[in-house]
Formats: structure tokens, sequence, C-alpha cells
């Protein structure tokens, strides 16, 4: 059995791991956005906006941000959100 600080120590120290393993991805998946689209008005050039109006028009807008995030996948669900609303 495992004595409750141990179990502490080794919960603190999978969180942080797993913190920084996020922080990690998180910065290289914004790079990758940035050196594709440069900035947001960059990436809505290369969006295809009559496809995403008409999956919208037909399924809604959640399916719509969906279809932004599977055409464009360095993109984030803030910024395919954002896409969608601003049509």
């Amino acid at each position: 059995m495992i004595d409750p600080l141990t179990g502490v120590v080794v919960v603190a120290a999978v969180g942080a791991a797993t913190a920084f393993v996020s922080d990690r991805i998180l910065r290289r998946r914004k790079r990758a956005f940035r050196d594709r689209y440069g900035t947001y008005d960059g990436f809505r050039t290369r969006v295809d906006a009559d496809e995403v109006r008409a999956v919208r028009d037909a399924r809604g807008e959640v399916a719509a941000v969906k279809a932004v995030r599977d055409r464009h996948p360095l993109a984030s669900l803030a910024h395919a959100h954002r896409y969608v609303k601003e049509l």
C-alpha cells in the first residue's frame, strides 16, 4: 500500500508532466497555424466560405465548425467558431 504522502507526490509529478507536455503541444500547434496562415485574416482567405455556409444552412453551426476544422486541422476551435459566426 502507498502512504498518502507518496500518493500526493506521484499525483503532483504526473500532473506537472502532463501540463508541460500539453503546453508544448499547444505552442507547437499555434506556431504551425502562424506559419501556414500568418494571422486570422490569412486563415479567413483560405477557407471556402460558400462551402461552409452550405454546411451551416443544411446541418447547423456545429457541423459547419467541424467542417472548417476537418479541412483546416491547424485552426483552433476558437478560430473555426469565430469564422462560422462571422459568415
